[in-house]
């Protein structure tokens, strides 16, 4: 059991899925903040709870948030698959599968996103208030570095602005989080691995993805200018693609 000193966002969650903990497992920004959660890094302000749903769970999951007075979003892009109380905002996605239900087919499909659904790649988690008491089911860091992998390139709706969040998240868990993510690539399976090279290979030469972490870098003011913010992302890629090698 992992046990952290949860951000309230991470708290809010598992408030939210004190019924679901064995439905869902958090992945995205709440789950980058359990992941570094010992860190002082500074993350990019998130409100945004991503959850995969395995697709047999699908109708009960949202009858729970239901029955938890959330709203689906009415939003173009947010329909169908995001769901929101206030300002708290909590979005299923799902792996592939061939016969999924009404409710399932709805929501955003990605068949790399089963490497998350593999209990290896995933952390129980408990807060230090209570350590005794699982609270979530996460992504582990590894996991997170090979998903932030498969996210490159996407781009936020409605004006599709590159999304650079996800570079720079792998700068920070390879950086902060790095014994974590070489024991769960260590232990990982191999298309978890290839994604956690290919990841931080991109960061550790000179090309978009670099390019792109460091502008979200600057804008975190984690560094005064885009050279700096290289260098710095450059170097921690190539010190932790060595430990790979190893």
């Amino acid at each position: 059991m992992k046990v952290i000193n949860p951000t309230a966002l991470v708290r809010e969650a598992a408030e939210v899925l004190d019924d679901l903990r064995e439905d869902v497992v958090l992945v995205g920004a709440a789950a980058l903040q359990v992941a570094l959660a010992e860190s002082a890094s500074r993350l990019t302000p998130t409100r945004d709870v991503d959850l995969v749903v395995s697709t047999q769970s699908v109708d009960g999951v949202i009858a729970r948030l239901t029955e938890l007075q959330f709203d689906e979003s009415q939003t173009a892009h947010e329909r169908g698959f995001t769901w929101v109380r206030g300002d708290l905002k909590v979005q299923l996605i799902r792996s592939f599968h061939p016969l999924p239900g009404p409710s399932a087919r709805r929501l955003p499909e990605n068949a790399r996103l089963s490497v998350a659904e593999r209990p290896d790649n995933q952390d129980i988690v408990a807060f230090a208030d209570r350590p005794e008491k699982a609270r979530l089911v996460c992504a582990n860091p590894a996991c997170l570095v090979a998903l932030k992998y498969a996210a490159f390139g996407r781009t936020r709706p409605p004006d599709d602005t590159p999304v650079r969040r996800d570079y720079h998240d792998v700068y920070l868990l390879v950086a902060e989080a790095g014994d974590e993510v070489l024991r769960g690539y260590e232990e990982g399976e191999g298309d978890l691995r290839a994604a956690v090279r290919s990841a931080v290979e991109s960061l550790s030469r000179e090309g978009e993805p670099l390019r792109f972490a460091a502008s979200e870098m600057v804008g975190l003011q984690h560094a005064d200018s885009a050279s700096e913010a290289e260098a710095i992302i450059r170097g921690a890629a190539v010190r932790f693609g060595r430990r790979l090698e190893t």
